[in-house]
């Protein structure tokens, strides 16, 4: 799946994507591989929240709260199964894995993140269903298992995916350069 996603993908990275279609896959891999290069695995984690949070936040607004809650659902699914698959390959429960602290280089794997979010976005704005928003954030939200080596705790997740704008403001100022200028390129 590399040569679809990015022949320069390394170590684990984009796996969790391999059941998704040639498109979305190809998005999220450009953006990992773009957002790994510019930062550390934290930045590269906060960005893939972020994307999903742009994805729930689209879903909410162009379908309403029911179909928000289907998204939480199905993200809530995927971290279930995840430990789910680690019970009964160890035999031992799973403990929940902090989301890390975001580092100076989030800001620019947050705003990669989003752009392929959007992107994703657009695909399923031609599509004749949802399949490939579905792909998108069962992609997100593998990919982010991965990065973290383990499922969060659903409720520090939601928190994030839920931020509001003033929040995340906040957020991007805390981890901002101290003259609140910043790159992305």
């Amino acid at each position: 799946m590399n040569e679809v996603l990015n022949e320069e993908a390394t170590g684990d990275h984009i796996e969790a994507a391999a059941s998704t279609s040639p498109v979305v896959g190809a998005i999220l891999g450009t953006a990992l591989n773009a957002a790994s290069r510019r930062g550390s695995a934290p930045d590269v984690v906060h960005g893939l929240i972020a994307g999903l949070r742009l994805l729930r936040t689209a879903v909410e607004q162009e379908a309403g709260y029911a179909m928000a809650a289907a998204v939480d659902s199905a993200i809530r699914t995927r971290l279930l199964v995840d430990n789910l698959s680690k019970l009964r390959s160890s035999g031992i429960e799973p403990d929940s894995v902090p989301l890390p602290t975001p580092g100076p280089e989030a800001t620019a794997a947050v705003a990669i993140f989003e752009n392929a979010a959007k992107s994703c976005l657009a695909v399923n704005a031609h599509a004749e269903d949802n399949t490939p928003l579905e792909q998108a954030l069962f992609a997100f939200t593998s990919q982010l298992l991965q990065e973290l080596g383990g499922a969060p705790a659903w409720a520090e997740l939601m928190r994030e995916l839920r931020l509001s704008k003033e929040g995340q403001r906040v957020v991007a100022m805390a981890i901002l350069p101290n003259d609140g200028a910043a790159t992305v390129h």
